[in-house]
């Protein structure tokens, strides 16, 4: 069962994470006056409410549960105060701002490409992190990703005709 729930909780992450980037870049290209440095902050400031909810909800649950973690701001509250503040300034508010520019700027189809570098990023730190060299199945399915990616940015999207872009 739980492999079940978590089998459509990935499908779901999935569909949300196709849906929201072209809607967004669809957005911001139908709004070429809003500033994609305003579009992100507003993200950053909708999305902390849902982030401090999901943290009380944690706090809540592990201390109920009488875990050994050292809530709510650890062994080390300055250390992690300042890693949370760096996590959302560098890897929310700033890739989101990129992000932004960049759907602002490029077709949905090429921005959508250029998402699996997310992923190969992250599986990067991780292994860098572990010291350890991706083995042989992940190397391959990286590069992989890189030669699908590389070969669909080869091919352009053709323009709509006029009477289909006034549709939309």
């Amino acid at each position: 069962m739980a492999y079940a729930i978590g089998g459509l909780l990935a499908l779901g992450a999935a569909a949300c994470w196709t849906w929201y980037p072209i809607r967004n870049a669809d957005w911001l290209r139908a709004h070429p006056d809003r500033s994609p440095r305003a579009w992100a902050t507003a993200q950053g400031v909708a999305t902390l409410p849902l982030a401090l909810a999901g943290f009380a909800g944690f706090w809540a649950w592990s201390a109920a549960s009488g875990s050994a973690l050292a809530l709510p701001l650890g062994p080390r509250p300055a250390v992690y105060v300042g890693l949370m503040l760096a996590i959302g300034l560098f890897a929310s508010w700033l890739v989101t701002l990129c992000w932004n520019e960049a759907s602002q700027r490029l077709p949905t189809a090429l921005v959508g490409q250029l998402i699996v570098f997310e992923t190969l990023s992250a599986l990067g730190y991780a292994l860098l992190l572990r010291g350890t060299a991706p083995p042989l199945l992940t190397g391959i399915g990286v590069l992989l990703l890189i030669a699908g990616v590389s070969w669909a940015l080869r091919i352009r999207p053709e323009p709509l005709p006029e009477a289909a872009a006034q549709v939309h």
